[in-house]
């Protein structure tokens, strides 16, 4: 369970992504905030979201790919069934 200050600042990390103009001013910003690992971490992660939204290949194939295991991609799936429509249609829009 998160802590209060944790989600206090959770939320400030949100507004002040929120508040950044320019993909330079975001890629100075995340790297100071996340580690090579954690990058690599989010950029996987991006990729087994778009290929869940393709539906394209299965989840096994995704797994294997992308070097995690079926059941990270299974709970990623699940993930997705949870999103608003509106969230959907964006990451398949952008996530071509």
């Amino acid at each position: 369970m998160k802590t209060r200050s944790a989600e206090d600042g959770w939320q400030q990390f949100l507004e002040l992504c929120w508040q950044l103009k320019t993909k330079r001013q975001l890629n100075e910003f995340f790297d100071l905030f996340l580690t090579i690992e954690e990058r690599n971490d989010i950029a996987k992660r991006c990729a087994i979201v778009k290929a869940l939204l393709k539906q394209e290949e299965p989840q096994r194939d995704i797994a294997a790919s992308s070097g995690v295991s079926v059941a990270k991609i299974s709970r990623g799936s699940n993930y997705l069934k949870t999103i608003s429509k509106d969230l959907r249609r964006f990451l398949e829009s952008q996530l071509k």
